[in-house]
């Protein structure tokens, strides 16, 4: 039974007419989830909702994301240095207004998320890339009105099990789907009467490996089963500013196999998957069309916050718009270009550096010349 969101008191709310309208006007604007006992976020009836959402004529059968690459949006590990001024509000304020202009909104979470997991990460005598972000700050994802980040990278497992858990658990706290981890493989979400699912892969420990080609096919297959839709993100790829371009073979880092992303990306869409993201270079790297089916094979950093290296073109923030028919086949693609100033915070970039860097590498490494650009 669904519940709604306590409302501001009127006693014209509590009518028997003004119920019937808020619900309706929740199943037409699909703020109300049917896959799931837990309720959805629902508008209030002072709330904004974005022309995009409304499906004109021509678009009832699409769905459209909104997506973005690598978030962290501070970490309180080694140091409460690390984190922002939580008083001069979300660092992510700037990019609300096209996320909001979608049904879903997806991301690749690059942390746990817990108050006091101990780090478990090793680094030696290195500076020690772990990143823990306070539960106060990650409640920046939800005002975001993220409904999915991914979990399948190198770092959601820098504070253990321990940090796994309380990830999952404050996710699940706020209807946050994701996938990828051994505790959590998989996901699903039903968005206007479209069931989706998701799964996510990585060559790292605790998560769905990547490399293994059996594993990606069935679980892919098995949710193929279930869903009208099947969108898998990775994380994989050598990373560095000279890692634009996505090879053709598969590519070692630091002495690990990160995959051959070219083959993973292609045998997913093969089994049966819908819409490909990537993460994991933290450079933008192209994108193509495989079978009618949209591959992004790097979205590189979108909001990382101080530990990260964001030096030219680290610093480049995409936020890539997709519209897909409930089949799965692609209508649109839109990349909007954010920049990442000072510690790590998305600034519209007036430049287009983001969109004009994935075109080009998109006809270089693929031949595909249909990236498009969002206008800000």
């Amino acid at each position: 039974m669904f519940k709604l969101n306590r409302l501001k008191h009127s006693p014209l709310l509590f009518s028997f007419n003004g119920i019937v309208l808020i619900v309706l006007a929740q199943l037409l604007l699909g703020g109300l989830d049917t896959n799931t006992s837990t309720p959805r976020r629902v508008l209030s009836l002072k709330a904004t909702v974005p022309v995009a959402r409304l499906h004109p004529p021509g678009l009832e059968d699409t769905l459209s994301f909104s997506i973005v690459g690598d978030l962290m949006v501070g970490s309180s590990y080694p140091s409460t240095y690390y984190l922002p001024h939580f008083d001069s509000g979300t660092i992510l304020q700037a990019a609300l207004p096209v996320l909001q202009q979608t049904d879903l909104r997806i991301g690749n979470l690059e942390s746990c998320v817990s108050d006091s997991a101990p780090v478990y990460k090793s680094c030696g005598s290195n500076q020690c890339f772990a990143f823990r972000t306070p539960t106060r700050f990650a409640q920046w994802y939800k005002d975001a009105g993220f409904d999915y980040l991914n979990l399948a990278n190198n770092h959601s497992y820098d504070f253990g099990l321990k940090g796994v858990n309380n990830t999952l658990d404050w996710l699940q706290a706020n209807n946050i789907r994701t996938s990828g981890t051994t505790q959590h493989p998989t996901d699903s979400i039903t968005v206007r009467n479209t069931r989706i699912g998701f799964v996510s892969f990585a060559p790292h420990s605790n998560c769905l490996n990547l490399n293994n080609d059996t594993i990606v096919r069935e679980y892919i297959a098995e949710l193929r089963t279930r869903f009208d839709l099947v969108v898998v993100f990775f994380h994989g790829g050598a990373e560095g500013a000279s890692k634009m371009t996505t090879p053709k073979t598969k590519e070692i880092f630091f002495g690990q196999d990160r995959g051959n992303v070219r083959h993973f990306a292609r045998l997913c869409v093969d089994a049966g998957a819908d819409l490909i993201i990537g993460s994991g270079p933290h450079v933008v790297r192209g994108m193509e069309v495989y079978k009618e089916k949209l591959i992004a094979y790097s979205l590189g950093n979108f909001s990382t916050y101080h530990q990260f290296n964001l030096k030219y073109p680290l610093n480049i923030a995409p936020l890539l718009q997709v519209t897909i028919t409930k089949e799965g086949k692609l209508l649109d693609n839109k990349i909007f270009s954010f920049k990442q100033e000072g510690e790590g915070i998305p600034k519209p970039d007036s430049a287009m550096t983001a969109f004009r860097t994935i075109r080009s590498l998109s006809v270089k490494d693929f031949g595909f010349t249909g990236v498009n650009e969002g206008t800000l």
